[in-house]
């Protein structure tokens, strides 16, 4: 009973510890281009619109980009939909 209280109390004192992020293809796989882990959301999605080359792999509509978070267990889940990037404006 400790151990858990020990694990509830380190979960709830900063949840966002030690989380990650990831890129999805349209078919809520890991992206094979944009496979690296990021320290936000914010921060996947601006490596996928700074992209220079075409997001479309053959198998999955291309620009249609998801989120996943990292969980404590190891585990991932989707917090972004795969869906159309926003590009920025030129300048």
């Amino acid at each position: 009973m400790q151990a858990f209280a020990h694990q509830l109390a380190r979960a709830t004192a900063n949840p966002t510890a030690n989380r990650c992020y990831r890129l999805i293809d349209s078919g809520c796989e890991p992206h094979r281009q944009l496979d690296g882990q990021y320290g936000s959301p914010e921060e996947a999605i601006s490596e996928a619109i700074a992209w220079p080359e075409p997001l479309d792999d053959g198998l999955h509509h291309s620009g249609l980009i998801g989120v996943e978070v990292s969980t404590g267990s190891g585990d991932w889940r989707t917090c972004r939909l795969p869906a159309q990037l926003l590009c920025p404006l030129p300048r």
